[in-house]
Parts: C-alpha cells; structure tokens; sequence
C-alpha cells in the first residue's frame, strides 16, 4: 500500500521532535535572557537576523506542514472506507481540500476525524506562533557587572610639600575661585570632588588597555577626605572693645573681642573697623556691615590684634575658624573731621568652630558619561576603621590653608556694602553670591551665618585639598563595571504563546501519529490518472455515477446517499483494488429521479476564491496596503511618525509594531493561498478543457500536495504561465509576515507649539564704568578662559544678549526637558582697536633711588620705560600733541633673562598715566582711595585708548662707572600696545532652548551685514569710543590665578597660559605685535560681555519691547514610525503580487467554466471520468493501480493518448466528462 512520505513515522516523528526542541529553545532562550541580562551583545546594523529570522524559519516550517494536513485531507476518505461500509457522506463524497479552514475544522470535530483536526490545529497554531515570533527578540540598552577588573587609581592623598606662614604659602587662589565657579556658576567640579558634602576621592578608571563603552560605572575601595566644620553660635558677645591698632591703620578705630570656650580662649580678635583715614566710599552711609573670617590658634597669650602674628601653620595647638559679622552705625561723612565723630558696633554675631578633616574608606563609583567626557560618582562610606591624616597635612592646619587661599582670593568690592574704606573680604563675597547676590548684612543672622558658612568653607576645603593635597599616581586596584550595552532580549508575551503553540504542536504531531491515514490506498491519489487507476476495477461505483458528469454536487450527493462504501484488495492473481458499494437496507425502496442532463440549465462549480469578486479583492487589497503604506510612510517622514504611543505606549507598540501587521500580513497571504488552492485544484481540468491534453499536464498534473518551488517549477514546464504566476504571487505573499516584523519602530518625537517671547530689558551702558566694581565679572571670565566655564546665560563667546521671556506658557512641557528653536536676536558684540606704540618713542633709564628707598627687592634692578607717545584721543585736549608716559618693572639683578609686562588702565591728561593695576583695596599693600567724580572720568572723556599692554623680554646688563660705581643698562625688547574700546549690535542666529532660555550652548552666527557700532557721549567727546576703566579686571585675574610674579601680571600670564596655541614666545617681539594684539582682544571679548551682562542691564525700557513668536518642538511624545526600507521592500512585492494576479487572471481565462460539481471528493471526480474510457481496461492495465507515477511513465500507462473535458455524443446522448480524442463542439455554450 502507498502511504505519503508526509504521514511516515520518521517525518512526523521529526515534527515532534522539532516542536519540542523549539519549546526548549524558547524556554532557554528566555531564561538564558533573563538570567543574563539578555542574549548577547547586538547592533541595529545587525537586526535583520534577530528580527526576521525566527518569522522566516517559521514560514518554512508552515508550508512543511500543510503538506501533511493535504495527506490527512486527501487521504481521510480512502481511510474511512478502509474501515469498513462507510456512509457516503464520510467516504466517496468526504472532500477536506476546498473549503475554508475553520469550515474543515469544525466538520472534522464533527466527524471525529482527529488527524484532520490535529494537522489544522497545527497550521493555526504556527501561524500563530509566526505572528508572535516577529515580537520575539527586542533590541535594549542593558546594564551590565563584571567584577575583578584592574583600576588604575590616578593620584593619591600627598601634603609634604605644603608650607604656611605668615609670609608665605603653597596655597593658592585657586580652590577660592573654583568653589566660587562651581558652587554659583555651575563649574563642573573636577572627578573626585564634592563641594557641598566637602567630599575628596582620587579619580580612577579601567586600565588603558581596557577598551569600555561610554557610560561605564567603575567601582573600588579608596581611601577620601572629608571636611568637617562644627561651629556653635557664641551668644553672649553682644558687643566689642574699641581701641587703637596704629600699626594697622593710625586713625582708624577698631573694635575687638576676647572668645572663650569650654575648649578654646582667643584674645583681642578683630570684629570691626571704623574709616581709614576718614575715607567713606558712601559719604551719606550711617550704617555699615562688616564681616570677618580668619583662623586662630587656642592660645589666650596671643594677642591678634598686635602686628606679629604667630604662625598659622601649628599643628601643636588647637585651631578655631572664627566668623563675626558687626552691625556698625557712625555720622555721615565730615571732611572737616580726622574721623566719624562717634562708632559703635550695634549687633554682633559670632560664631566659632573648629575645622578638620579625616581620611577614612569609601566605596566610590565613578559614572562615565554617555557622551564619553563628562564623569560623575557617588561615594559612600566604607569602614568604620580609625581616620587617618593626609602625610604632612594635619587636619588642624585645614582651617588656615582655607583662609590662606581666600585671603589671596579677590572677588571685587562687596558694592553696596562696601560702605567704609573697609572692602568685603571675599569670604562673605562668597556667601552673598550664594544667595543670589543679597546684602552681608542677612548673614547677622547667627543660624545663616552659620548654614551658609559650613557649605561654603567645606567646598573651598574641598577644593584645597583636591589642587595642593593629591599628586599624581598611577597604581593598580581591583574593582568592579557596571555598563550598559544594547543586548538582544527575549519577550516574555511573545515566548508565552510561542512556547504553548510549540508544546500543542508537538501533541498533535503525536495524535497525527495515532490517527494517521495508513495503508489506506494503493497509489497517490492526488492527480486525476491516480484516482482513475485506482478505480479501474471499481466498476460498480462507476455505475453508479454514469451520466453525471454534469450534474451537481448536491444531485451526486442525492444519488449516492442510498449507499455505503468500502475498499476491498482482491487477491489475484492479478490483485486489484476494489471500492465496493452497497446498498442501505433502510433506503432500497426509495424511488429516485433519473438525472437528464437536457433539462438543466448552465451551472458550474466555482470556489469563492476563483470568483471575480473575490480576485477583485484580493488584487485591490495589495494596492490599498501599498497606496496606505505610502500615504504612513510620508506621514512618518514628516512627523517623526505617524501616530502618538500614549500612557499605554508598550502595549500599543507591539500590537501596531508587530502583531497587527503580521495579522494583516497573513490574511493577504491567506487569500492568495486560496485563490492557489483553487487554481491548484482546476489546473488539470482546465487542460483537459482546452482539449487533447497528454496525461502528463492533464490526468498526472498535480500541483496541490507540492513544495512551492517544486509547484512553481511543475507550472512552468507544462506550460501554465497563469498557474505559474499565481504560485509567484502566492509564494511571495507568504513572506509578507516576515517583511512586516520589520516595519515599525518606536521613536522619540516633539510637538510643535507656538511661543511668545518678548524683550525684557535693555542695556545702560553708564550705569557702571567697571573701575571699582564688576559685579565679578572678571571673576567669571578667568573661569570662562582658565577652567572651561560655560557661558553664563544670554552670553556666549564675544556677544550679550538682552533677555527674552515667555509670555505665555506651552502646553506638554516635559519635566526637567530643554527645548531648543531658533530664532534671531540683536546681540552686543564689545572689541578693541589697538594700535603700537612706535619703538623710537622709548627710552629706557635704571632707576637707582627704588634700590636705595627698598622698593623692590635686593636682587632686583628697577627698569623704567618713558614714551612720548602722539596724542591717542579722537578729540583733542588744547594744544597737546604729545605726552609721556612712564612704565616701570624690575628685572634681575644677576642679568638673567626674563619676561615681564603688565596691563594698565589708561588716564589722558597733560601727561598718560597708567603703569599696571590700581590697587583699590586698603587690606592690599599701596591700596589708593580716589573719589567718585575722579572715577567717573578717568579715562579723560576726550574719546581716549582706555587700555594697554605692556609685554617684554630682556635683562640688566651691569656696568661699572668712571668713579669705580656699578650701574645698569638693558638689553630689552619690548611691545606696547594702546587699545580703545568699542561695542556695535549685530543681528545674529542663535539657538535657545526652553524654559531656561538663556542657556546658549550653540555658537551664535552673526549676521555681519547687519553690524553697525553704538555711539557713546562723554564729557568732551561723541563717538564710537567707550572710555570704561577696566581695573576690576585686572584686580580680579592678578588675585585669581595663584601664580603672579613680580615679572608678569595675570592679564599677561593668561595671554601666555589661555588656549595655549600661542605661547609666550609667540607674543614677544616686534614680529608678534598682532598676536599680542589678537591675544589681548580675544581676553577683552572674553570679560566684556560678562561686564555687560552683570553690570548694565536694565528693566526701564524707554520703548515699547519687541516681541516675537517662535514654533519650537516639545519633547515628550513616543510615536509610531515606519521604516523606509521594509516598506519599499513589502511595496515591491505587493506590486508583483498584483501584476501576477492580474496577468494570471486574463491567462486564465474561462476557469471559472470548467467543471460541473466539486472535483475534489472522490465520487466527484470519478463521475467526470464514469462516462469515458480513462479508467476502463483499455486503457488501464492489471496491477497499474499500485504503481507510482514514475513507474507508470516507464510502463507507457495513458502513453500515447491524448485527453479532453467536455461535451460527448454516444448514441444521441451528450455527456460532460473526461474522455480520448477531442471533444464534441456542439453542446457546449447551450444547455447541460
């Protein structure tokens, strides 16, 4: 007996095999997932294995296993009749192969016909697992440990090379200036540094032969300091002694005060100061805050306010940091007095603590950033072992390191409580530039003070002992990582149904395997010439069915209900295979109307799939889904997507992304897979309705139960091109699940909103000429040039902007969420016009009276430098034409080489006066006090160069005299250049973001067309030129680099230091007067805007403010968007599938007028035949019934002949069916 290689036990044995093997896999894949934090290691580049793959192997496995429903289907009936009498109905009219699935479904249950049941379960079952494996993998960031890893820790904690005394200090400026920039400026600290815990670890990170994604966390063991500042309110020190302190100031009054606590007495501590000199910088004040910061050693002995001072560097004696705050009141300025006619302190506040720090272990993570640059980490305590101290740094020196570093430290003025000669110690400067620039005087406020003041002094410790306190090192720990890493993860959903539909497939394998179709048939019965050879010597059953070849399904179903059937082998010889019927006992005696086939009229059975209207759909589905893939794709393009994923994004995204399309997807492929079906099933009938068909594209012609390249190839020889071309469309359709699990993706998008925006201020240029005060501004742009400061808001690089505001308030803005747009505003751009002071107008002298009057030091000789140099002002001042001006410096006496320059501010009289910064401080030694109308004019108001710079390099060269004297001449060579300043407006293009709006961290893009200078109105002059005296500037970078010498000041060290693309070198000489120039210009465009910025803004806005609208694009929306690439790809084969339809439609012409009645069940096919003499023994030999196809071939079985469908006339009568030769022409538009 034949049995189909589908049904064999080794194939389905295989299937269970298979579906328990994907069940594990699935399992194991999720669990592995789980377990390792997904799968591996992937990039998007690499998505098309992970994403299409499963989908694909899945298709495969679905078109194997419709070849094993086609065998239960086919061979179902030839079972049932195996078994014994079997009503008609359950045998010779059981037909499986055309109607819809669920139809075949539901009638197999019915009739208990299992592996029917079992093998159409399975298909539903894997195209539901098809469905789900397109969400199966998922691509997502994933954080991931690895431990044991080498470190190299990058410094450790080192103070032997620390010194304090009065004279002199290692420390610097610097840790004042970088709290200040960080703490009110948002400097990003350096790694390892956490100001507002007073927090210090050493920086480490993986070995530099590690290679580690950005935003790898690196985690160890290392040893911090952390500051500590306990301070306790001293309630009872409600006033303070006057007394004289002439070696300090010898007419001002000073206010002091004994402290003494249960741990430590300090005596005579200065909390207050009355007018030096009488100088009030506030003439009409009454009221003035003073605050003091200083660090005292527990010694009543030792009187601090005597001049001799005891070294603040014993670590023997305890240590106090000491912060008052005095609340003085006094008359309004007398010039006709020495001093104020009384003073007194109204309020004090003090406040004593004791400062230190300890060195314990901390667990300390550092945290790359994603972008590879910025680095963050988190420390925590590690230990509870003994603390221990930084080798030659003890923690009770911390508290006159700090004051060290911010006595050296100048920030500015205090403005509006600089009230006395007495300037703000930048200490205090600090605590009010915390708060948002408000008056000392809150700080009287004993609970403030003290808040405000531990932050403060823990962040400057903090940074003292990261700069002077860590060296460099490079030794190895082990710790741990902590990455993350785009991994392929398994979806828990899609392996749910996946791994069910497996696990039920391999049950039904097992049930096909009980309840197979086995031994039922001798041959294959898929073609037409199988089932003719088979019933070759069942001439019963053919009796049966004469004359009905054109009769209906229903009519052969009538005829046929009256018996039962079943197979019978004959034994031979020759044995034969023999379909027996036999009548019901209950139904003899039923009378029966013979069939005429002249009083019929025209009908033909047509599947629903072949049917026009069906095709129509099936062809115009493809062109809606490709016109609807089009329409979403310039939708997607336009806006970043096509639809908004809400609340619940997750579960939208995989039912659009991928299930819903893959359901689409399949009923596409579902249709064509019918319209196949059908045309499958016709095929051979429509050859042998084309008349003379050989049996082998006819009777033998058997497209259904074949592979699809295997039907594709079997089409194509025999000439079927439509056949063909539908099986192309088909077999094309049945990859559209795998195209689709590509084609949607989740992105970020934005919402467009409109904005208004409108000007909100204005700048005054008069409203601060920069000499004694900038706001810090100069502060501020030695962070911006030296320590990477981003720009504060509305400046950026050489521009200030006014500032713009909403008006009113978007919709959808996303917490925490920068929004940027772009738009055009007038920008202020400031900039020097610097000319070279000609060489020949120089004379350089020694001057011996400094050397003798200990002006400078022994070991130095004073270099003065005289220029007459041309009048520089625009407007001229009488008759001058020329004026002097002197410049001094001191050089080595020994005759070394050396640099030395320095910038000036510039005076314009009968005379130029301007040799290096004016110091304006009277704690600073050759403090000058100038009055304000003094000020306000200092230029010269004639449209003057209000700036110059001084840079030389040379040495004294000793001669000796007639008289046996030593003298000095120079060997120099030096550049001076005079530079006047100028501010002009240019529209420029700058991106914003909101809300912070002032932000700018793209560079700006002037429109230079559109540049024109302000004019400027001085006392004798109206022009281009601004006169502002610009020594705030050079006060603040000489006190905030930390490293000026008596050679150099800080303007010129940052020309030399500052983007170092031009080094000292490059700035010296005649041939570099342009880089000088370029170097001084590019400091000035620096510190400029920031002066603007701080200093002359103004809400009192003379004209109606601008206003604008701007569209910027919102955050916030997760949308739908489709991928180009999978959509031109599923275009193109709808297309093709279309043109295959369509082209295979006309080519199949006239199919839908084939056959009379269902062909598919055995008694409908044999009644197609009954009439001829396809299955008589004429042309069927003995024993042909158990051959195989290729058997018969050799044999010569139906060689020769040749085959039509039709209309036959024997004896007067026509007939519809298979016959030799060519049909009967007459009877076939007519009446059947």
């Amino acid at each position: 007996m034949w049995n189909s290689v589908w049904l064999q036990t080794k194939v389905l044995a295989s299937f269970l095999a298979l579906f328990i093997a994907l069940f594990l896999v699935t399992i194991v894949l999720y669990h592995i997932s789980e377990k390792d934090s997904g799968l591996s290691a992937e990039d998007a580049a690499r998505q098309y294995g992970w994403r299409y793959g499963p989908t694909a192997f899945l298709t495969v496995v679905l078109s194997l296993w419709t070849q094993v429903d086609y065998s239960n289907k086919i061979l179902t009936p030839w079972k049932e009749m195996r078994q014994g009498q079997t009503a008609a109905d359950r045998s010779v009219l059981l037909e499986y192969i055309s109607p819809p699935m669920l139809t075949v479904l539901w009638r197999t249950m019915k009739s208990r016909h299992w592996a029917v049941t079992a093998s159409i379960l399975g298909i539903l079952l894997i195209q539901l697992a098809t469905v789900f494996s397109t969400g199966l993998f998922v691509l997502k960031p994933t954080v991931l440990a690895q431990g044991d890893i080498p470190l190299s820790v990058k410094s450790v904690f080192n103070g032997t090379d620390f010194h304090l005394s009065n004279a002199s200090s290692s420390i610097g400026t610097a840790p004042s200036i970088l709290y200040y920039g960080t703490r009110v400026h948002g400097l990003t600290p350096f790694p390892g540094v956490d100001t507002a815990q007073g927090l210090v670890v050493p920086d480490f990170a993986p070995l530099s032969s590690m290679t580690t994604p950005s935003g790898t966390n690196y985690t160890t063991n290392v040893p911090g300091a952390e500051v500590s500042l306990d301070c306790e309110y001293i309630s009872g020190l409600t006033n303070a002694t006057t007394t004289s302190l002439p070696w300090w100031s010898i007419l001002a009054d000073f206010f002091v005060v004994n402290i003494t606590t249960p741990s430590c007495n300090m005596s005579n501590i200065i909390v207050g100061e009355g007018p030096d000199h009488n100088i009030y910088h506030q003439e009409n004040a009454t009221q003035a805050y003073q605050g003091y910061f200083g660090d005292y050693l527990c010694d009543p002995s030792i009187d601090y306010s005597f001049y001799e001072l005891p070294d603040p560097s014993n670590a023997t004696l305890e240590h106090r940091v000491v912060m008052t705050m005095a609340d003085l009141r006094f008359p309004p300025y007398d010039p006709r007095t020495a001093g104020p006619g009384y003073i007194y302190i109204h309020e004090l506040t003090v406040a004593v603590c004791k400062a230190g720090y300890s060195i314990n272990d901390y667990d300390v993570t550092y945290m790359d950033g994603t972008d590879g640059q910025s680095k963050s980490w988190i420390a925590n305590k590690a230990s509870t072992s003994p603390p221990s101290e930084i080798p030659g740094f003890s923690s009770a020196q911390l508290g006159a390191a700090v004051q060290s570093s911010l006595d050296q430290a100048y920030l500015g003025t205090g403005g509006r409580d600089w009230v006395l000669s007495e300037q703000v110690p930048s200490f205090y400067l600090i605590l009010s530039a915390m708060n948002g620039n408000i008056s000392i005087g809150n700080f009287m406020d004993p609970r403030y003070l003290i808040g405000n003041a531990t932050e403060a002094f823990n962040g400057v410790a903090a940074e003292l002992i990261y700069k002077h306190m860590m060296k460099p090192s490079n030794h190895t720990v082990s710790g741990s990582l902590l990455y993350q890493q785009d991994r392929l993860w398994v979806r828990g959903l899609s392996v749910g149904f996946m791994a069910a539909s497996f696990i039920l497939l391999a049950g039904l394998s097992s049930i096909i395997l009980i309840f197979r179709p086995w031994n039922v048939v001798p041959s294959d019965p898929g073609s037409i010439g199988a089932t003719a050879l088979i019933l070759a010597e069942s001439s019963e059953l053919r009796d049966l069915l004469l004359r009905m070849g054109a009769a209906r399904s229903r009519q052969i179903g009538q005829k046929l209900s009256a018996y039962s059937f079943r197979s019978v082998i004959k034994p031979g010889p020759p044995t034969t295979f023999i379909v027996v019927p036999s009548e019901h006992g209950g139904l003899t005696g039923r009378q029966e109307t013979p069939y005429d086939t002249s009083s019929q009229s025209e009908h033909w059975w047509v599947p629903s799939s072949v049917q026009w209207w069906f095709q129509s759909i099936a062809i115009m589905v493809p062109l809606v889904l490709i016109a609807v893939l089009e329409v979403i794709q310039r939708l997607s393009d336009q806006h970043n997507g096509f639809v908004d994923l809400g609340s619940n994004g997750f579960a939208t995204t995989h039912a659009f992304a991928t299930y819903i399309p893959a359901v689409v997807a399949f009923s596409v492929a579902s249709m064509f897979a019918s319209m196949q079906l059908a045309i499958c099933i016709l095929a051979p009938w429509l050859a042998l309705h084309r008349g003379s068909a050989p049996a082998s594209r006819s009777l033998f012609l058997n497209l259904t139960n074949r592979l699809a390249p295997h039907r594709v190839f079997l089409a194509f020889k025999n000439g079927n091109l439509g056949e063909a071309l539908l099986m192309i469309a088909t077999f094309l359709a049945a990859w559209l699940p795998v195209l689709v699990s590509g084609l949607y993706i989740t992105v970020a998008a934005t919402t467009s909103q409109s904005v208004t925006l409108s000007q909100s201020d204005v700048f005054d240029f008069k409203l601060n000429n920069l000499f004694y005060e900038d706001n810090l501004a100069g502060t501020v742009a030695g962070l911006i040039a030296f320590d990477d400061l981003a720009y504060p808001s509305w400046t950026y690089g050489d521009l200030a902007f006014n500032t713009i505001e909403m008006t009113n308030n978007p919709q959808g803005i996303m917490s925490g969420a920068e929004v940027p747009f772009a738009t055009k505003l007038q920008a202020t751009r400031p900039s020097l016009n610097c000319s070279v002071v000609p060489r020949n107008s120089m004379i350089t002298t020694w001057d011996e009276k400094q050397t003798a009057q200990k002006e400078i030091p022994d070991d130095k000789v004073a270099l003065n430098i005289t220029y007459v140099v041309p009048w520089g002002c625009e407007n001229h001042m009488g008759n001058i034409t020329h004026v002097p001006w002197f410049q001094g410096f001191a050089l080595p006496k020994d005759g070394s080489p050396i640099y030395f320059g320095h910038a000036s501010v510039l005076s314009w009289d009968e005379k130029l006066t301007g040799n290096r910064a004016i110091i304006t401080d009277v704690n600073r030694p050759g403090a000058v006090s100038y009055a304000p109308e003094a000020v306000a004019n200092w230029v010269g108001g004639y449209g003057c160069p209000s700036f110059s710079v001084t840079l030389g390099r040379g040495s004294a060269v000793r001669k000796m005299s007639k008289k046996n004297h030593t003298t000095f001449d120079f060997d120099v060579d030096v550049t001076s250049i005079l530079c006047s300043q100028r501010l002009e407006v240019v529209d420029t293009n700058v991106t914003l973001t909101l809300p912070s709006l002032g932000v700018i961290s793209t560079p700006p893009a002037p429109d230079e067309s559109t540049a024109r200078y302000l004019m400027n109105k001085l006392s004798n002059y109206t022009g281009q030129i601004f006169e502002f005296p610009l020594n705030t500037l050079l006060l603040t970078l000489a006190y905030g680099t930390g490293n000026v010498t008596n050679q150099l000041d800080a303007f010129v060290q940052f020309l030399a230091t500052v983007n170092t693309s031009r080094p000292i070198d490059a700035l010296v000489g005649e041939d570099n007067t342009q880089n000088l120039i370029d170097s001084t210009n590019r400091l000035y465009k620096t510190y400029m805007p920031q002066a603007i910025d701080r200093n002359m803004r103004t809400t009192n806005l003379s004209i109606e403010p601008a206003h604008f609208t701007v569209r910027p694009e919102f955050p916030g929306r997760v949308r739908l968007k489709q991928e180009m690439a999978s959509k031109i790809a599923l275009q193109v084969v709808l297309g093709v599938m279309v043109l295959c339809a369509v082209v295979s439609r006309v080519l199949l012409k006239g199919i839908d007028k084939v056959v009379p009645h269902n062909p598919c069940s055995i008694a409908g096919r044999t009644a197609l035949f009954a009439d001829g003499e396809v299955s008589t023994r004429k042309l069927v030999p003995y024993g042909a019934e158990w051959r195989t196809e290729n058997e018969l071939q050799s044999t010569g079985v139906y060689e020769g002949w040749l085959f039509s469908l039709g209309w036959w006339e024997s004896w007067g009568v026509y007939k519809y069916g298979v016959d030799i030769g060519w049909i009967e022409r007459g009877k076939t538009d007519n009446q059947m």
